[in-house]
């Protein structure tokens, strides 16, 4: 009978310690509007709220109402557009981005990727359903049945490498992007800024939506927060530059986020050092 009891303990305490690893917190919601929805692995669905934690393998959904941006402990943000599906299929970080490891998927809708600590490192990747992109030191926009037809890739900075059943190959330039039909890509093109703002829509928060904060951030508060973060605009002289307009939609305002996500990121800071002795 007592061994029977310290089995069963020994198997409360194994399965204790498998939820603890299961719900190991990847980064903490930084902005949401309702309704948005995420369902960590082996757990019910629970409307997302601003602060939450988001784990391993959750999965969050959004509809026509919804958006949210999740911020990972690296500093990296994600934002989930309108009408999405998103899953954090992988985030390994403790601190050192050269042994740090990112994966998402996009099911389907928009998403916005800014890279942070790993992705400098070159260690993250998102999942399209018809192609696979390896993030180097940069962000980019993702859309799934999008006007060109197919999956849509815009790189905003930094390099992405894009893998599909017909082969791989690297976008460099800013503003530019490919179409995937069939896991057939186009040529990079330049990306027009109608397209641009369409996906803009799908990630900004409605006339009456704040993203979950008490008043609707200004202008003049995203432009302090970005500072020197900005894209390079990678244009050759005397090429086109409308599409720059459109990036300002998806691009403005995320430092906002980004900085509310950080601070909720941040380890708590050492205790104050005791008082010297007075002996």
């Amino acid at each position: 009978m007592r061994r029977a009891t310290q089995i069963s303990g020994l198997a409360l305490l194994l399965s204790l310690c498998c939820a603890a690893a299961r719900a190991e917190s990847v980064g903490n919601v930084g902005a949401v509007n309702q309704s948005a929805r995420g369902a960590p692995p082996g757990q019910a669905a629970r409307t997302l709220s601003l602060g939450a934690s988001v784990e391993n393998r959750e999965r969050i959904e959004t509809d026509a109402d919804g958006s949210a941006q999740i911020v990972f402990r690296d500093t990296s943000t994600m934002t989930v557009g309108r009408n999405s599906q998103v899953t954090v299929d992988r985030f390994i970080y403790n601190g050192d981005a050269s042994a740090g490891s990112q994966a998402v998927s996009l099911a389907k809708g928009a998403m916005r990727f800014i890279g942070g600590g790993v992705s400098h490192e070159g260690g993250a990747n998102v999942r399209l359903p018809t192609a696979s992109i390896g993030l180097r030191g940069g962000s980019a926009l993702f859309e799934t049945n999008s006007s060109c037809g197919g999956d849509l890739i815009v790189l905003l900075y930094g390099a992405a490498q894009v893998t599909t059943a017909q082969g791989t190959f690297t976008l460099t330039r800013p503003g530019y992007g490919v179409c995937i039909c069939a896991n057939v890509f186009s040529d990079p093109m330049l990306i027009p800024s109608s397209w641009l703002e369409e996906i803009g829509l799908r990630l900004s928060s409605g006339p009456t939506q704040t993203g979950g904060a008490l008043a609707p951030p200004q202008n003049q508060q995203a432009n302090r927060g970005l500072g020197p973060s900005r894209p390079p605009t990678g244009l050759a002289e005397g090429e086109a530059t409308d599409w720059l307009d459109g990036l300002g939609l998806v691009w403005g305002g995320s430092a906002v986020v980004q900085s509310r996500g950080a601070v909720l990121n941040m380890p708590a800071p050492p205790p104050p050092a005791p008082p010297p002795s007075s002996q």
